[in-house]
Formats: structure tokens, sequence, C-alpha cells
């Protein structure tokens, strides 16, 4: 048995940063932003909800600027070369994100990916409309794993997740072998079956490539 497909988050896994948060703080909207996670994280509000109240805040702001801001965020440490890895060796690699989509375009452009699924923001005439797309929301990446899988004609004992955050704690229920990079919270060390704390993402490979016998 070997993985032939590997599922990443993108947020704190392969960048140093939240892009959300990255963008607020460039925009200066980051501490209206905070009240919104807030409410969020107190369940008084859906992550539909905090989505859009987090988009709202960017409305009329040139696309081409929000571009620009994600460009300057940086890769974790071996990210880049652990992906090249993954893809000389023949495996693929599918990023899954509850950040947004033009991180995703970013690293695809970058590096060589199988695909991604992360949230949309509303683009007119070229700028912000001030909306969003929710395509992952925080707790669904079990869910659309299902679809992935389906895309690659493949089983959950094919695939491997990587990510540091709770989103990813429905994939590790699902997938052959979960691996938290760095993890955020207790949750997140309980439920996968390798835990990796180091700065360099290449120190996932040996696990993934070398599963089930590393």
């Amino acid at each position: 048995m070997t993985i032939k497909l590997v599922v990443f988050d993108v947020d704190g896994t392969l960048f140093q940063t939240c892009s959300w948060q990255y963008i607020h703080e460039n925009l200066g909207t980051w501490s209206q932003a905070q009240e919104n996670k807030m409410q969020f994280f107190a369940g008084r509000i859906t992550y539909e909800d905090w989505a859009q109240l987090d988009a709202s805040l960017w409305r009329n702001q040139p696309v081409s600027r929000i571009s620009q801001i994600v460009s300057q965020m940086r890769y974790v440490r071996g990210a880049e070369e652990t992906l090249a890895t993954l893809n000389r060796r023949g495996l693929l690699v599918y990023l899954l994100s509850a950040g947004l989509s033009l991180v995703g375009e970013r690293v695809q452009r970058e590096t060589h990916v199988d695909g991604y699924l992360a949230n949309s923001l509303g683009v007119r005439d070229g700028f912000l409309t001030g909306d969003v797309q929710v395509n992952v929301s925080f707790y669904q990446k079990g869910k659309i794993l299902n679809s992935i899988l389906r895309k690659f004609n493949l089983t959950q004992q094919d695939c491997a997740a990587v990510g540091d955050d709770p989103t990813l704690v429905p994939l590790f229920k699902k997938v052959a072998l979960g691996i938290a990079f760095n993890p955020t919270s207790e949750e997140v060390e309980k439920q996968a079956d390798i835990i990796v704390k180091n700065s360099d993402l290449r120190n996932v490979l040996p696990y993934i490539l070398k599963y089930p016998k590393a």
C-alpha cells in the first residue's frame, strides 16, 4: 500500500501566515476582522457570515492590489521543494484551503499541483465587490475530500493530508495518513497519525514516501 494523493492545507502549512490575516494587515482592516473572528469562534455567526463580513471590508479594492499582497506571502521553508519532490515521485498533490483562491492560483503558477479549491473573492471590472464565494467552509474539508477522490478515481486509503489547524480534523479522520505540521491545537494533534514540529516542511516527506513503513 502506498500514498498516491497528498492533500495540503495552505495557510500556515505551505505559507507562513494566513492569507485572510495577511491581507487585512496590509490593508489596515485587521482590527475589524478580529471582531468578526471572535464572533465566529463564540458561535454567534456562521463561517459563511464570517467570510462575508471580512470580504466586505475590502470592497472597491483593486484586485491587482490584492494579488500583489498575496505575491509577497512567504512560503514555509522547504514548501516548494516538498511539492517538487512529490511531483517527481509521481504523487498527486491537491490544495484544499479555507483561505483564498488567489493563493491557490499563485502556488499552481509557481509549482506543480494537480488542483486546488479555496474561497473566491467577488470581482467586477477589476475591483472587489465585497462578496465572497465560500467553496471551503471551516469544517467541510472531510466532505469535499470525497469529490476530490472521485476526480482522481482513488480511495481514502490512497490519500494523505498535511495541515496545521482544526479545519484538517475531518480530513485526518478519513485519510490513511494524517500529518499535523506544527499543529495549532491539541485537537489537531490528537486526530493526526503523525506530528511534525519543525520549521522545514520537507520533514513530512519520509512519512509520505515510505508509508506505511516510516
